[in-house]
């Protein structure tokens, strides 16, 4: 398993990590692997459009969105 050291914390996010952990009853160690699992499951913007790019396209006309709107409003399909 490799090792992360982080440089320059400032000592207020270092505190706050640590009182994060402590709460969560986990180690600083165990908590900021963690904030980084969490992030790593958000995809990059660039990622998520070219993924969104890819998909087909749909062809809805307007009369389509307009009636279904109203039929949204008014309770009814």
């Amino acid at each position: 398993m490799s090792a992360i050291q982080v440089k320059d914390v400032p000592q207020e996010i270092h505190a706050q990590a640590r009182a994060r952990a402590e709460e969560l009853g986990c180690s600083l160690g165990e908590y900021v692997l963690s904030a980084i699992r969490k992030d790593l499951r958000i995809p990059l913007r660039a990622h998520w459009r070219e993924e969104l790019l890819q998909r087909p396209g749909v062809d809805v006309d307007s009369d389509f969105i307009v009636a279904t709107i109203r039929a949204a409003r008014d309770g009814s399909e």
